[in-house]
Protein backbone atom coordinates (compact mmCIF):
# COMPACT_ATOMS: atom_id res chain seq x y z
CA UNK A 1 0.00 0.00 0.00
CA UNK A 2 2.70 2.16 1.07
CA UNK A 3 4.35 1.49 -2.86
CA UNK A 4 1.67 1.99 -4.45
CA UNK A 5 0.79 5.33 -2.40
CA UNK A 6 4.22 6.67 -3.40
CA UNK A 7 3.43 5.63 -7.34
CA UNK A 8 0.63 7.55 -7.12
CA UNK A 9 2.05 10.71 -5.99
CA UNK A 10 5.11 10.74 -8.02
CA UNK A 11 2.70 10.53 -11.10
CA UNK A 12 -0.20 12.72 -10.01
CA UNK A 13 2.93 15.61 -9.60
CA UNK A 14 4.38 14.76 -12.54
CA UNK A 15 1.22 15.00 -14.98
CA UNK A 16 1.02 18.15 -12.86
CA UNK A 17 3.58 19.57 -13.86
CA UNK A 18 3.28 19.05 -17.24
CA UNK A 19 0.26 20.66 -17.67
CA UNK A 20 1.73 23.49 -16.30
CA UNK A 21 4.76 23.53 -17.60
CA UNK A 22 4.53 21.45 -20.69
CA UNK A 23 8.33 22.67 -22.10
CA UNK A 24 9.46 21.39 -18.71
CA UNK A 25 11.32 17.90 -18.70
CA UNK A 26 12.94 15.89 -21.25
CA UNK A 27 9.62 16.01 -24.04
CA UNK A 28 9.86 19.60 -24.31
CA UNK A 29 13.68 19.53 -25.06
CA UNK A 30 13.68 17.48 -27.70
CA UNK A 31 14.19 20.62 -29.74
CA UNK A 32 13.77 24.26 -30.31
CA UNK A 33 9.83 25.29 -30.64
CA UNK A 34 8.93 21.55 -30.08
CA UNK A 35 6.30 21.15 -27.57
CA UNK A 36 4.18 18.14 -25.34
CA UNK A 37 0.62 18.42 -26.33
CA UNK A 38 -1.83 15.96 -24.41
CA UNK A 39 -4.48 17.41 -25.89
CA UNK A 40 -4.89 16.06 -29.60
CA UNK A 41 -7.98 18.09 -30.14
CA UNK A 42 -6.37 21.07 -30.58
CA UNK A 43 -3.70 19.91 -33.60
CA UNK A 44 -5.74 20.49 -36.55
CA UNK A 45 -4.66 19.51 -40.16
CA UNK A 46 -5.64 21.68 -43.51
CA UNK A 47 -5.23 19.96 -46.65
CA UNK A 48 -3.36 22.84 -49.10
CA UNK A 49 -3.01 20.66 -52.26
CA UNK A 50 -5.20 17.83 -53.54
CA UNK A 51 -1.58 16.99 -55.69
CA UNK A 52 -3.77 15.97 -58.45
CA UNK A 53 -2.07 16.22 -61.61
CA UNK A 54 -2.75 18.82 -64.35
CA UNK A 55 -4.37 18.24 -68.28
CA UNK A 56 -2.02 20.58 -70.13
CA UNK A 57 -2.12 22.09 -73.46
CA UNK A 58 -0.06 20.70 -76.31
CA UNK A 59 2.24 24.00 -75.73
CA UNK A 60 2.26 22.73 -72.22
CA UNK A 61 -0.27 25.48 -70.22
CA UNK A 62 -2.72 24.32 -68.01
CA UNK A 63 -5.92 23.93 -68.98
CA UNK A 64 -8.21 26.26 -67.34
CA UNK A 65 -11.07 24.36 -65.10
CA UNK A 66 -14.69 24.15 -66.10
CA UNK A 67 -13.41 26.11 -69.44
CA UNK A 68 -15.04 23.19 -71.67
CA UNK A 69 -17.42 19.60 -70.71
CA UNK A 70 -14.61 17.87 -72.80
CA UNK A 71 -11.79 18.90 -69.48
CA UNK A 72 -14.04 16.52 -66.92
CA UNK A 73 -14.62 17.56 -63.56
CA UNK A 74 -13.26 16.22 -60.09
CA UNK A 75 -15.92 14.95 -57.25
CA UNK A 76 -16.44 12.85 -54.41
CA UNK A 77 -14.91 8.87 -54.58
CA UNK A 78 -17.70 5.93 -55.68
CA UNK A 79 -16.31 4.40 -52.67
CA UNK A 80 -14.17 5.71 -49.61
CA UNK A 81 -12.28 4.96 -47.79
CA UNK A 82 -10.44 3.10 -50.91
CA UNK A 83 -7.21 1.14 -50.16
CA UNK A 84 -6.14 1.78 -53.81
CA UNK A 85 -7.07 5.38 -53.64
CA UNK A 86 -5.33 7.58 -50.83
CA UNK A 87 -6.64 10.86 -51.99
CA UNK A 88 -10.56 11.34 -51.37
CA UNK A 89 -11.16 12.91 -54.97
CA UNK A 90 -12.37 10.81 -58.67
CA UNK A 91 -12.15 12.00 -62.49
CA UNK A 92 -16.47 12.25 -62.95
CA UNK A 93 -16.36 12.94 -66.24
CA UNK A 94 -14.16 14.01 -69.37
CA UNK A 95 -10.41 13.37 -69.63
CA UNK A 96 -10.25 14.02 -65.83
CA UNK A 97 -12.05 10.33 -65.41
CA UNK A 98 -10.59 8.33 -68.28
CA UNK A 99 -7.36 9.66 -67.15
CA UNK A 100 -8.02 9.61 -63.51
CA UNK A 101 -5.48 6.90 -62.48
CA UNK A 102 -2.49 8.90 -64.40
CA UNK A 103 -3.73 12.25 -62.18
CA UNK A 104 -4.73 11.10 -59.51
CA UNK A 105 -1.99 11.66 -56.63
CA UNK A 106 -0.32 9.45 -53.67
CA UNK A 107 -0.23 11.68 -51.19
CA UNK A 108 -1.90 14.77 -50.94
CA UNK A 109 -0.28 18.01 -48.83
CA UNK A 110 -1.22 19.11 -45.33
CA UNK A 111 -0.19 21.66 -42.67
CA UNK A 112 -0.82 20.73 -39.06
CA UNK A 113 -1.57 24.39 -37.39
CA UNK A 114 -1.73 24.54 -33.40
CA UNK A 115 -4.80 26.23 -31.66
CA UNK A 116 -5.64 26.77 -28.15
CA UNK A 117 -8.51 26.47 -26.23
CA UNK A 118 -10.48 28.64 -27.75
CA UNK A 119 -10.01 27.77 -31.31
CA UNK A 120 -7.27 30.79 -31.95
CA UNK A 121 -4.37 29.43 -33.91
CA UNK A 122 -1.16 29.32 -32.17
CA UNK A 123 1.40 28.20 -35.02
CA UNK A 124 2.60 25.93 -37.64
CA UNK A 125 3.27 22.88 -36.27
CA UNK A 126 4.53 20.40 -39.44
CA UNK A 127 3.82 20.91 -43.03
CA UNK A 128 3.63 17.66 -45.33
CA UNK A 129 4.48 17.62 -49.11
CA UNK A 130 2.03 16.18 -51.83
CA UNK A 131 2.92 13.48 -53.79
CA UNK A 132 1.76 14.65 -57.07
CA UNK A 133 -0.13 12.40 -59.91
CA UNK A 134 1.49 13.37 -63.50
CA UNK A 135 0.35 16.20 -65.78
CA UNK A 136 -1.76 14.64 -69.31
CA UNK A 137 -0.19 17.20 -72.38
CA UNK A 138 -3.41 16.97 -75.19
CA UNK A 139 -3.43 18.01 -78.34
CA UNK A 140 -5.42 20.62 -78.01
CA UNK A 141 -4.20 23.91 -79.72
CA UNK A 142 -4.59 27.02 -76.70
CA UNK A 143 -5.16 29.56 -79.15
CA UNK A 144 -7.38 27.56 -81.55
CA UNK A 145 -9.71 26.43 -78.54
CA UNK A 146 -10.11 29.89 -77.15
CA UNK A 147 -11.73 30.92 -80.96
CA UNK A 148 -13.67 27.89 -80.78
CA UNK A 149 -15.60 28.75 -77.03
CA UNK A 150 -15.55 32.07 -77.71
CA UNK A 151 -17.26 31.62 -81.14
CA UNK A 152 -20.07 29.26 -79.75
CA UNK A 153 -20.44 31.72 -76.89
CA UNK A 154 -20.52 34.87 -78.95
CA UNK A 155 -23.21 33.42 -81.43
CA UNK A 156 -25.02 32.22 -78.59
CA UNK A 157 -25.36 28.36 -79.45
CA UNK A 158 -27.36 26.79 -76.77
CA UNK A 159 -26.27 22.85 -78.11
CA UNK A 160 -23.53 22.95 -80.22
CA UNK A 161 -20.12 22.27 -81.49
CA UNK A 162 -16.57 23.18 -83.22
CA UNK A 163 -13.90 20.19 -83.88
CA UNK A 164 -11.04 21.76 -85.48
CA UNK A 165 -7.62 19.05 -86.72
CA UNK A 166 -4.45 18.83 -87.93
CA UNK A 167 -4.85 17.39 -91.60
CA UNK A 168 -1.43 16.09 -91.62
CA UNK A 169 -1.43 13.96 -88.06
CA UNK A 170 -5.63 13.93 -87.31
CA UNK A 171 -4.47 15.75 -84.24
CA UNK A 172 -7.13 17.43 -82.34
CA UNK A 173 -6.32 21.27 -82.13
CA UNK A 174 -9.81 22.27 -80.78
CA UNK A 175 -13.08 20.32 -79.01
CA UNK A 176 -15.43 23.07 -78.10
CA UNK A 177 -18.95 21.85 -77.22
CA UNK A 178 -22.21 23.94 -75.43
CA UNK A 179 -25.41 21.50 -74.25
CA UNK A 180 -28.58 22.00 -72.86
CA UNK A 181 -27.32 18.95 -69.64
CA UNK A 182 -23.85 19.61 -69.75
CA UNK A 183 -22.60 16.84 -72.13
CA UNK A 184 -19.56 16.78 -74.39
CA UNK A 185 -21.65 17.87 -77.75
CA UNK A 186 -18.73 17.17 -80.06
CA UNK A 187 -18.87 13.27 -79.75
CA UNK A 188 -22.71 12.75 -79.39
CA UNK A 189 -24.38 11.41 -82.47
CA UNK A 190 -26.89 13.45 -84.43
CA UNK A 191 -28.82 13.38 -87.49
CA UNK A 192 -26.17 14.85 -90.38
CA UNK A 193 -28.51 15.80 -92.83
CA UNK A 194 -26.40 16.81 -96.20
CA UNK A 195 -23.21 16.60 -94.76
CA UNK A 196 -24.00 12.56 -95.53
CA UNK A 197 -24.07 13.21 -99.17
CA UNK A 198 -20.19 12.67 -98.86
CA UNK A 199 -20.34 9.30 -97.72
CA UNK A 200 -23.01 8.35 -100.23
CA UNK A 201 -21.33 10.25 -103.39
CA UNK A 202 -17.61 8.34 -102.31
CA UNK A 203 -20.41 4.92 -102.15
CA UNK A 204 -21.26 5.70 -105.69
CA UNK A 205 -17.62 6.18 -107.03
CA UNK A 206 -15.77 3.72 -105.30
CA UNK A 207 -18.86 1.22 -106.46
CA UNK A 208 -18.23 2.08 -110.09
CA UNK A 209 -22.37 2.70 -110.03
CA UNK A 210 -21.58 6.39 -111.58
CA UNK A 211 -19.14 8.43 -112.41
CA UNK A 212 -18.17 12.45 -111.30
CA UNK A 213 -19.06 13.48 -114.64
CA UNK A 214 -22.28 11.62 -115.01
CA UNK A 215 -25.13 14.34 -115.40
CA UNK A 216 -28.80 14.47 -114.03
CA UNK A 217 -31.86 16.53 -114.79
CA UNK A 218 -33.70 17.58 -111.28
CA UNK A 219 -37.10 19.00 -111.88
CA UNK A 220 -38.14 19.43 -108.22
CA UNK A 221 -38.77 16.03 -106.82
CA UNK A 222 -37.25 12.38 -107.44
CA UNK A 223 -38.26 10.30 -109.83
CA UNK A 224 -38.67 7.12 -108.16
CA UNK A 225 -41.28 4.40 -107.85
CA UNK A 226 -42.77 4.67 -104.18
CA UNK A 227 -41.43 7.51 -103.06
CA UNK A 228 -42.22 11.26 -103.14
CA UNK A 229 -39.51 13.48 -102.10
CA UNK A 230 -39.45 17.15 -103.49
CA UNK A 231 -35.81 18.89 -103.63
CA UNK A 232 -35.45 22.31 -102.28
CA UNK A 233 -34.93 23.49 -105.23
CA UNK A 234 -35.38 22.61 -108.86
CA UNK A 235 -31.74 22.52 -109.86
CA UNK A 236 -32.35 21.60 -113.96
CA UNK A 237 -29.19 19.75 -115.48
CA UNK A 238 -26.36 18.68 -113.75
CA UNK A 239 -23.52 16.58 -112.97
CA UNK A 240 -23.31 14.40 -109.66
CA UNK A 241 -20.11 17.06 -108.31
CA UNK A 242 -22.27 19.95 -108.95
CA UNK A 243 -24.84 18.34 -107.64
CA UNK A 244 -22.86 17.75 -104.48
CA UNK A 245 -22.38 21.26 -104.47
CA UNK A 246 -25.86 22.40 -104.86
CA UNK A 247 -27.02 19.91 -102.68
CA UNK A 248 -29.44 18.36 -104.69
CA UNK A 249 -32.05 15.93 -102.58
CA UNK A 250 -33.33 14.39 -106.06
CA UNK A 251 -30.15 13.56 -107.43
CA UNK A 252 -28.90 12.23 -104.20
CA UNK A 253 -32.01 9.87 -103.50
CA UNK A 254 -31.49 8.58 -106.72
CA UNK A 255 -27.95 7.65 -106.38
CA UNK A 256 -28.61 6.09 -103.14
CA UNK A 257 -31.36 3.85 -104.53
CA UNK A 258 -28.45 2.84 -107.07
CA UNK A 259 -25.71 2.14 -104.53
CA UNK A 260 -27.88 0.11 -102.57
CA UNK A 261 -27.71 -1.07 -98.93
CA UNK A 262 -24.44 -3.31 -99.41
CA UNK A 263 -22.89 -0.11 -100.71
CA UNK A 264 -23.90 1.90 -97.68
CA UNK A 265 -22.29 -0.70 -95.47
CA UNK A 266 -19.35 -1.12 -96.82
CA UNK A 267 -18.30 2.30 -96.96
CA UNK A 268 -19.46 3.06 -93.86
CA UNK A 269 -16.95 0.15 -92.74
CA UNK A 270 -14.45 1.77 -94.90
CA UNK A 271 -15.16 5.19 -92.99
CA UNK A 272 -15.33 3.84 -89.67
CA UNK A 273 -18.51 5.53 -89.49
CA UNK A 274 -20.11 2.79 -86.49
CA UNK A 275 -16.64 4.02 -84.33
CA UNK A 276 -16.30 6.92 -82.58
CA UNK A 277 -12.99 7.52 -84.42
CA UNK A 278 -11.36 8.69 -81.16
CA UNK A 279 -7.73 7.70 -80.35
CA UNK A 280 -7.50 4.28 -77.30
CA UNK A 281 -4.91 3.78 -75.11
CA UNK A 282 -4.97 2.16 -71.57
CA UNK A 283 -7.47 -0.42 -72.58
CA UNK A 284 -9.94 2.16 -74.07
CA UNK A 285 -10.77 4.90 -75.51
CA UNK A 286 -9.38 8.48 -74.59
CA UNK A 287 -12.96 9.74 -73.98
CA UNK A 288 -15.52 7.35 -72.74
CA UNK A 289 -18.44 9.76 -73.80
CA UNK A 290 -17.65 9.17 -77.41
CA UNK A 291 -20.48 7.83 -79.65
CA UNK A 292 -20.02 5.59 -82.61
CA UNK A 293 -22.02 6.26 -85.41
CA UNK A 294 -24.40 4.57 -87.81
CA UNK A 295 -26.04 4.39 -91.37
CA UNK A 296 -28.82 2.07 -90.24
CA UNK A 297 -30.89 0.65 -86.93
CA UNK A 298 -32.98 -1.78 -88.67
CA UNK A 299 -33.35 -4.10 -91.98
CA UNK A 300 -35.20 -3.50 -94.74
CA UNK A 301 -33.51 -2.10 -98.47
CA UNK A 302 -36.98 -0.41 -99.83
CA UNK A 303 -36.41 2.57 -101.84
CA UNK A 304 -37.64 4.99 -99.82
CA UNK A 305 -34.90 3.99 -96.69
CA UNK A 306 -32.29 4.09 -99.15
CA UNK A 307 -33.14 7.93 -100.30
CA UNK A 308 -33.57 8.86 -96.99
CA UNK A 309 -30.09 7.48 -96.08
CA UNK A 310 -28.74 8.93 -98.79
CA UNK A 311 -29.54 12.91 -97.82
CA UNK A 312 -28.67 11.90 -94.36
CA UNK A 313 -31.86 11.30 -92.83
CA UNK A 314 -33.48 8.35 -91.21
CA UNK A 315 -31.61 6.22 -89.00
CA UNK A 316 -28.27 8.13 -89.84
CA UNK A 317 -26.22 9.53 -87.22
CA UNK A 318 -22.70 10.78 -87.33
CA UNK A 319 -21.11 13.36 -84.49
CA UNK A 320 -19.66 16.49 -85.21
CA UNK A 321 -15.93 14.38 -84.26
CA UNK A 322 -17.25 12.18 -87.38
CA UNK A 323 -17.96 14.69 -89.39
CA UNK A 324 -14.43 16.90 -89.11
CA UNK A 325 -12.61 13.72 -89.56
CA UNK A 326 -14.95 12.84 -92.65
CA UNK A 327 -13.63 15.75 -94.13
CA UNK A 328 -10.17 15.43 -92.56
CA UNK A 329 -10.16 12.02 -94.81
CA UNK A 330 -11.15 13.91 -98.07
CA UNK A 331 -8.44 16.32 -97.28
CA UNK A 332 -5.40 14.19 -96.50
CA UNK A 333 -6.05 12.13 -99.71
CA UNK A 334 -8.43 9.26 -98.93
CA UNK A 335 -5.95 8.19 -96.07
CA UNK A 336 -8.13 7.58 -92.51
CA UNK A 337 -6.83 7.39 -89.06
CA UNK A 338 -8.66 8.32 -85.43
CA UNK A 339 -8.81 11.30 -83.70
CA UNK A 340 -5.63 11.66 -81.26
CA UNK A 341 -6.25 13.62 -78.24
CA UNK A 342 -3.78 13.11 -75.94
CA UNK A 343 -0.12 13.11 -76.29
CA UNK A 344 1.24 11.72 -73.28
CA UNK A 345 1.85 11.70 -69.11
CA UNK A 346 4.65 13.99 -67.80
CA UNK A 347 5.88 15.62 -64.53
CA UNK A 348 8.22 18.46 -64.53
CA UNK A 349 8.01 19.29 -68.35
CA UNK A 350 9.28 15.55 -68.31
CA UNK A 351 7.76 12.92 -70.61
CA UNK A 352 7.41 9.68 -68.63
CA UNK A 353 4.59 8.14 -70.95
CA UNK A 354 3.58 8.56 -75.01
CA UNK A 355 0.17 7.90 -76.12
CA UNK A 356 -0.01 6.78 -79.61
CA UNK A 357 -1.81 7.73 -82.08
CA UNK A 358 -4.00 5.27 -84.54
CA UNK A 359 -2.58 3.92 -87.26
CA UNK A 360 -2.65 5.72 -91.10
CA UNK A 361 -5.36 3.80 -93.76
CA UNK A 362 -6.14 3.92 -97.20
CA UNK A 363 -9.56 4.22 -97.29
CA UNK A 364 -11.40 5.60 -100.58
CA UNK A 365 -9.44 6.02 -103.43
CA UNK A 366 -7.09 8.94 -104.27
CA UNK A 367 -9.36 9.78 -107.25
CA UNK A 368 -12.65 9.24 -105.33
CA UNK A 369 -11.07 12.07 -102.48
CA UNK A 370 -10.15 14.61 -105.36
CA UNK A 371 -13.05 14.28 -106.94
CA UNK A 372 -14.99 15.10 -103.23
CA UNK A 373 -12.44 18.12 -102.38
CA UNK A 374 -13.13 19.26 -105.79
CA UNK A 375 -17.29 19.59 -105.29
CA UNK A 376 -16.42 20.63 -101.97
CA UNK A 377 -14.74 23.63 -103.38
CA UNK A 378 -17.48 23.96 -105.71
CA UNK A 379 -20.16 24.50 -103.04
CA UNK A 380 -17.72 27.46 -101.55
CA UNK A 381 -16.65 28.77 -105.41
CA UNK A 382 -20.22 28.64 -107.01
CA UNK A 383 -22.62 30.78 -107.43
CA UNK A 384 -24.60 28.45 -106.77
CA UNK A 385 -23.02 26.37 -104.48
CA UNK A 386 -24.71 26.17 -101.03
CA UNK A 387 -22.08 27.31 -99.23
CA UNK A 388 -21.22 30.57 -101.59
CA UNK A 389 -21.57 33.31 -98.40
CA UNK A 390 -18.01 31.97 -96.97
CA UNK A 391 -16.53 32.68 -99.94
CA UNK A 392 -15.57 36.82 -99.19
CA UNK A 393 -13.78 35.64 -96.44
CA UNK A 394 -10.22 35.94 -96.55
CA UNK A 395 -9.40 32.17 -96.49
CA UNK A 396 -10.78 30.13 -99.06
CA UNK A 397 -12.19 26.58 -97.86
CA UNK A 398 -14.27 23.74 -99.27
CA UNK A 399 -17.04 22.43 -97.41
CA UNK A 400 -20.15 20.62 -97.46
CA UNK A 401 -23.38 21.71 -95.66
CA UNK A 402 -26.11 19.94 -94.42
CA UNK A 403 -29.82 20.46 -92.03
CA UNK A 404 -31.28 17.79 -90.98
CA UNK A 405 -34.97 17.67 -90.10
CA UNK A 406 -36.09 16.90 -86.73
CA UNK A 407 -39.56 15.60 -85.60
CA UNK A 408 -39.60 18.85 -83.27
CA UNK A 409 -40.03 21.18 -86.47
CA UNK A 410 -36.46 22.07 -85.43
CA UNK A 411 -32.93 21.52 -87.38
CA UNK A 412 -29.37 20.59 -87.21
CA UNK A 413 -27.26 23.25 -89.30
CA UNK A 414 -23.92 21.31 -90.03
CA UNK A 415 -20.65 22.67 -91.64
CA UNK A 416 -17.67 20.52 -92.56
CA UNK A 417 -14.86 20.99 -94.66
CA UNK A 418 -11.35 22.13 -94.96
CA UNK A 419 -9.17 25.03 -95.32
CA UNK A 420 -7.35 26.13 -97.31
CA UNK A 421 -8.91 25.05 -100.14
CA UNK A 422 -5.71 24.13 -102.24
CA UNK A 423 -3.28 23.03 -99.38
CA UNK A 424 -5.31 21.85 -96.74
CA UNK A 425 -3.94 22.54 -93.34
CA UNK A 426 -7.10 22.23 -90.57
CA UNK A 427 -10.48 20.33 -91.53
CA UNK A 428 -12.98 21.35 -88.91
CA UNK A 429 -16.61 20.85 -88.02
CA UNK A 430 -19.70 23.46 -87.03
CA UNK A 431 -22.48 21.97 -85.66
CA UNK A 432 -25.91 23.73 -84.37
CA UNK A 433 -28.77 20.97 -82.91
CA UNK A 434 -32.16 21.50 -82.23
CA UNK A 435 -33.03 25.49 -83.38
CA UNK A 436 -35.26 27.00 -85.70
CA UNK A 437 -34.00 26.49 -89.57
CA UNK A 438 -32.46 30.65 -90.14
CA UNK A 439 -31.58 31.40 -86.55
CA UNK A 440 -29.54 27.86 -86.55
CA UNK A 441 -28.05 28.33 -90.44
CA UNK A 442 -26.84 32.01 -89.18
CA UNK A 443 -25.08 30.64 -86.28
CA UNK A 444 -23.62 27.91 -87.80
CA UNK A 445 -22.35 30.55 -90.89
CA UNK A 446 -21.30 32.73 -87.75
CA UNK A 447 -19.46 29.81 -86.14
CA UNK A 448 -17.61 28.90 -89.66
CA UNK A 449 -16.81 32.04 -90.14
CA UNK A 450 -15.22 32.83 -86.98
CA UNK A 451 -12.80 29.73 -87.73
CA UNK A 452 -11.73 30.57 -91.20
CA UNK A 453 -10.47 34.66 -89.91
CA UNK A 454 -8.50 32.88 -86.98
CA UNK A 455 -6.97 30.72 -89.01
CA UNK A 456 -6.22 34.21 -91.41
CA UNK A 457 -4.58 35.32 -88.45
CA UNK A 458 -2.60 31.98 -87.53
CA UNK A 459 -1.60 31.34 -90.79
CA UNK A 460 -0.96 34.37 -92.90
CA UNK A 461 0.49 32.65 -95.92
CA UNK A 462 -2.87 30.69 -96.29
CA UNK A 463 -4.82 34.09 -96.89
CA UNK A 464 -3.16 34.51 -99.83
CA UNK A 465 -5.24 31.57 -101.85
CA UNK A 466 -8.81 33.35 -100.51
CA UNK A 467 -11.30 32.57 -103.53
CA UNK A 468 -13.87 35.06 -103.76
CA UNK A 469 -16.78 35.19 -106.20
CA UNK A 470 -14.22 36.67 -109.47
CA UNK A 471 -12.10 33.24 -108.44
CA UNK A 472 -14.88 30.28 -109.32
CA UNK A 473 -13.24 29.81 -112.48
CA UNK A 474 -10.08 28.82 -111.14
CA UNK A 475 -11.34 26.43 -108.67
CA UNK A 476 -14.40 24.59 -111.33
CA UNK A 477 -12.60 25.53 -114.56
CA UNK A 478 -14.09 26.92 -117.25
CA UNK A 479 -16.94 24.74 -118.16
CA UNK A 480 -18.06 24.84 -114.17
CA UNK A 481 -17.75 28.74 -114.76
CA UNK A 482 -19.95 28.76 -117.68
CA UNK A 483 -22.33 26.43 -116.46
CA UNK A 484 -22.46 28.79 -113.30
CA UNK A 485 -24.36 31.41 -115.31
CA UNK A 486 -26.37 28.80 -117.02
CA UNK A 487 -27.94 27.30 -113.82
CA UNK A 488 -28.62 31.30 -112.61
CA UNK A 489 -31.36 30.81 -115.58
CA UNK A 490 -32.69 27.56 -114.89
CA UNK A 491 -32.62 27.19 -111.70
CA UNK A 492 -35.43 28.28 -109.13
CA UNK A 493 -37.31 27.34 -106.06
CA UNK A 494 -39.22 25.20 -105.82
CA UNK A 495 -42.34 26.23 -105.22
CA UNK A 496 -43.85 23.16 -103.31
CA UNK A 497 -43.03 22.00 -99.74
CA UNK A 498 -39.33 20.15 -99.23
CA UNK A 499 -39.17 16.64 -97.32
CA UNK A 500 -35.65 17.60 -96.81
CA UNK A 501 -34.46 21.39 -96.45
CA UNK A 502 -30.81 21.34 -97.29
CA UNK A 503 -30.80 24.79 -98.29
CA UNK A 504 -28.22 26.89 -96.91
CA UNK A 505 -28.87 30.20 -98.00
CA UNK A 506 -29.03 32.20 -95.45
CA UNK A 507 -30.93 35.04 -96.00
CA UNK A 508 -29.34 38.45 -94.36
CA UNK A 509 -25.63 36.91 -94.47
CA UNK A 510 -23.19 39.42 -95.10
CA UNK A 511 -19.47 38.28 -95.73
CA UNK A 512 -18.00 41.31 -94.37
CA UNK A 513 -19.51 41.80 -91.11
CA UNK A 514 -20.62 39.73 -87.91
CA UNK A 515 -24.44 38.52 -87.80
CA UNK A 516 -26.99 40.26 -85.26
CA UNK A 517 -27.85 37.74 -82.64
CA UNK A 518 -31.61 37.04 -82.26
Amino acid sequence: MAFHGVLTAVLTGRLFVLSVLPDWGPAGRAGPGVRLRAQAEHLRTVATDDGRGRILYRNGLPVRTGSDPLFGSVGLPDRWPDPDRPVPEQGRSGLQHRFDRVLASRRAGHVGLLEDAGGRPQGLLYRLAPEPGLDVRTTLDPAWQRVAEAALSEHGVAEGAVVVLDVSTGEALAVASRSRDGGITAVRTYTPGSVFKLVTAAAALESFRFRGGTRFVCRGEADIPGVRMRCWRVHGVQTLAEALADSCDAVFAGVGVRVGRPGFEEMGRRLHLAEPQVQTGFGGRVLAEAEGGRVFAGGGDDNGRMANTAIGQQDVRLSPLVAANLARTIAAGGRWRPVRLALGAERGGRTLAVFPGGDDERVVSPYTAAWLADAMRQAVASSAGTAHALAGLPVASAVKTGTAERPDGRVNAWIAGFAPATAPRIAFCAMVAGERSARAHRQVFGLTSDLLRACARFDPASAAGGVGVTGAAGIIGAAGAARVGELGRDARINPLPSSGIDSMMVRGWRRGKRLPKE
